[in-house]
């Protein structure tokens, strides 16, 4: 006679312990790579709250520019981060994923020569304007008609540069490198797509982190280059998908700071940046007071007080924009590196994978 449990397994009684743990196993994992997707989400949620409570009332600023940059940095070095929690080498990435990082990461570093290059343009204006300063610089009471119309001159040219660059925006025409990051930007974004399909749950993550960190980048990108520029079309607005958990923060920024800047442009102004379109107009001031003025002109007169007041706010104005540019240089700078690193870190990576599959 057969016993009761003959032909039964005992694990259908008491189940099976490697099952559990192995279960366990992937419950754990499956846990921390829930906790890495959603640390980088909610860190890059909170960045994007910050920058939007920090949007100036008015216009946005130099200052603002530079915070924009910098949580870019800080994006991208949290993607690197990731990267390395998710024990995920280069050597296993899909070979579409190398070849567009590779290439997305080059375009950056060209956008990031040309901010240097707009920077430096306007750096460049900043002399000119002191130069004009100095000729108007009369503390000692000695007035030079000689100075006088030199100074005219001087401030004639700032107010052709000026009016150059507002009819360059009107007829939407180019105007160097930096108006060439737009095709650039515009590249990335018909690119853009938040993947989808068979894949692992660590091949998922990936996916979100790189969507998250290229759409951020081409967003932010195309607000700092329409800032300087000065160029309303050279923005970009993206659509994120609604699960994600940054993209409330995301739609939100891009639609209130989208608009800051083209309602500046539908106002007839000739920038976007405080700093700059507060020196532009203090320029025409003093120039249409200067413009005026005789070759006699005696000290301790009214218009030699109209002068002295517009020469003053001149020298303020241009002094802000001054303590905003070095310190936008620098993030620009840092963000290069911050690029840079990355990019170098999957090409060694690459070679690496290279040299241990020929030993």
């Amino acid at each position: 006679m057969s016993r009761p449990h003959e032909g039964y397994s005992v694990l259908q009684y008491f189940g099976n312990p490697f099952k559990k743990v192995s279960s366990q196993r992937s419950s754990a994992k499956s846990s921390k790579l829930d906790h890495i997707c959603n640390a980088f989400e909610i860190s890059l949620t909170e960045r994007l709250k910050k920058l939007q409570a920090k949007i100036p009332k008015d216009m946005i600023d130099l200052s603002w520019i530079q915070q924009a940059i910098e949580v870019l940095s800080a994006t991208h070095a949290d993607f690197k981060s990731l990267i390395a929690n998710l024990r995920f080498p280069a050597m296993e990435w899909n070979e579409k994923w190398k070849d567009e990082y590779l290439d997305d990461t080059v375009k950056l570093l060209d956008i990031c020569i040309a901010l240097n290059a707009e920077i430096s343009k306007r750096e460049h204006f900043q002399l000119l304007v002191h130069y004009a300063l100095h000729l108007l610089d009369f503390s000692r009471g000695v007035w030079s008609s000689d100075k006088l119309f030199r100074a005219k001159d001087s401030l004639k040219e700032l107010m052709e540069k000026t009016d150059l660059k507002r009819k360059s925006c009107l007829n939407s025409q180019r105007n160097g490198k930096i108006e060439n990051c737009s095709v650039i930007l515009q590249g990335m974004n018909n690119s853009l797509q938040y993947g989808k399909g068979k894949s692992s749950a660590r091949d998922r993550v990936f996916l979100r982190a790189i969507y998250a960190l290229k759409a951020t980048t081409i967003f932010m990108c195309s607000v700092v280059v329409s800032a300087l520029a000065g160029h309303p079309g050279l923005l970009i607005e993206l659509k994120v998908p609604d699960h994600l958990l940054w993209s409330v923060s995301f739609r939100s920024l891009q639609e209130e700071i989208n608009d800051k800047i083209k309602r500046c442009f539908t106002e007839a102004r000739v920038g976007v940046v405080k700093e700059i379109e507060t020196l532009d107009a203090a320029i025409a001031k003093v120039y249409s007071t200067v413009e005026k003025v005789d070759v006699d002109i005696v000290e301790g007169t009214e218009k030699v007080e109209e002068i002295i007041i517009a020469v003053q706010d001149l020298k303020r104005c241009v002094e802000l924009v001054g303590q905003g540019l070095a310190p936008l240089t620098k993030q620009v700078n840092d963000f290069f590196q911050v690029v840079l690193s990355g990019r170098n870190a999957l090409l060694d990576s690459l070679r690496l994978s290279e040299i241990v599959s020929h030993e």
